[in-house]
Order: structure tokens, then C-alpha cells, then sequence
């Protein structure tokens, strides 16, 4: 599949994007729809009985449908969230990204990570959800809830790489694959929290929520940087007159 550096640092700039002006304006865009999404979710689980009550039944119901052949996939796929499987992908990327020239990339993804876990545990330890009560439970988690911490990180370092990706693919359908794949995978493995009974619906979506607002305030800081080759040039214009491969 070829790749291409979306960002030159010898050049002293990053190149044309087709929203390069309106660049900040799209992060903040979607830092501000996914907060507020985060910031709703929050509220029902604080002050809407209704909406935590319809959390529980949901929960109960898929653990009381859920197929055993599901169940023993999502038992696997889960791991694909946690910081012991996320921790060295990310390390490993950012390596690669900087062996390639891409500062930038590398500390995007990174940071991805780490502040999500960061995030995530801050969270949870703020609003102290309980973990759903089932009769038969899998496993038996004494942490909170709210967020889910695998949603959260898994949105956050599957969607930055994804995103450093695609933008680096030359072709328009090695973009969509990056993207989508990584929706697929966070999509699941938020899920995989449900159908195993450790997190209510409502966890996961705010800390699927919190991991794109993540990803958009670094975008937003690495787009501020002083040097040009610590931003994140996403989907440059020219891709089609670059030659393939990370190195330019």
C-alpha cells in the first residue's frame, strides 16, 4: 500500500491542505461536538434516573442474549482497548514515525495514548460510576466505570494513527480503509465492554466522545507549534504528485 510523508520538515512549512485555512476551524468543530456529547452523557448518568435506569436494563439484556460463540469473540477483541496491547502499538508507531522523519506523528500518537489513559482514570475517579451489577458476571472489576477507559484510549490512538495514516495513503481507497477500520475497531471494542458486562452503553460512548475530543485539542496544540514539523498535515492536496513511501 502506498504511503507518502504528509509532512516535510526540510521544507520549513507544511504543504497546502484542501482546509489548510480552515484547518483550526475543524478541530475545534469537532473538540466542541464531541465535549458536548461527553458533557450530555455525563449529565444523564449524574441527574437523569430515567436514562441510568434504561443503562441497566440494556446491559442485562445484551449479557442475557449475548451468544457464547460472541462472547468468547469479544473476550478476545477487548484486549485490542487495553493499555498493555495500546501502550506498545503506539511506542512502536511513534519509533517508526520518527525514524521516518515525522516528529509530529509520532508525538501525536503517543500522546494519543498516554493522555487518554491519563484522562480516563481522572474521569473515572471524578464521577466514581459503579461497574454493572449482573448475577453471573465474567469478570468481577472493583474499578469505576464512567468513562470506559478502553473506549476512551481505543478512540484515541486507533483514530490519531488512522489519521496520520490515511493522510500518508496515496490513494483515496487506502484512506477510506484506514478510517474505516479504525471506526470498526473502536466500534467493537466498545462494544466487547457491553456484551461482557463491564461497562453500561452510556460508559462507552462518552469515552468514545472523550477520545475524539482528545484527538482534536492535540490536533488543535500541534497545529499552533512554532516548528512546522511537529504538525499533523492531514490529507494534503497533493498527494497524487508525490512519489510512494514514508521518506520523501
Amino acid at each position: 500500500m502506498p504511503l507518502r510523508d504528509s509532512v516535510h520538515p526540510e521544507r520549513g512549512h507544511a504543504e497546502a491542505t484542501p482546509f489548510r485555512e480552515d484547518a483550526e476551524r475543524w478541530y475545534w468543530a469537532v473538540l466542541a461536538l464531541s465535549s458536548a456529547v461527553f458533557v450530555a452523557l455525563a449529565a444523564s448518568v449524574l441527574f437523569w434516573a430515567s436514562a441510568d435506569r434504561l443503562d441497566v436494563r440494556a446491559v442485562n439484556w445484551v449479557r442475557r442474549t449475548a451468544p457464547d460463540v460472541l462472547v468468547d469473540v469479544m473476550q478476545v477483541v477487548t484486549h485490542g482497548g487495553s493499555a498493555v496491547f495500546l501502550g506498545p502499538l503506539a511506542v512502536l508507531a511513534g519509533l517508526l514515525f520518527i525514524r521516518r522523519g515525522r516528529p509530529g506523528a509520532a508525538i501525536f500518537v503517543v500522546a494519543a495514548f498516554a493522555g487518554s489513559l491519563l484522562l480516563s482514570q481522572g474521569l473515572k475517579a471524578l464521577f466514581q460510576r459503579g461497574r454493572p451489577e449482573l448475577e453471573d458476571p465474567f469478570v468481577q472489576l472493583t474499578t469505576y466505570a464512567f468513562p470506559s477507559g478502553h473506549a476512551f484510549s481505543a478512540a484515541a490512538t486507533y483514530g490519531a494513527l488512522a489519521l496520520v495514516l490515511a493522510s500518508a495513503a496515496v490513494e483515496r481507497r487506502h484512506r477510506a480503509g484506514f478510517l474505516m477500520s479504525a471506526a470498526a475497531l473502536i466500534f467493537v471494542i466498545g462494544g466487547s465492554r457491553v456484551v461482557l458486562g463491564r461497562h453500561y452503553t452510556l460508559d462507552v460512548v462518552a469515552g468514545t466522545a472523550g477520545g475524539v475530543a482528545l484527538v482534536s485539542a492535540l490536533l488543535l496544540v500541534l497545529e499552533r507549534s512554532r516548528r512546522p514539523g511537529l504538525r499533523v498535515e492531514l490529507f494534503p492536496r497533493n498527494q497524487q504528485t508525490q512519489r510512494p513511501g514514508l521518506d520523501s
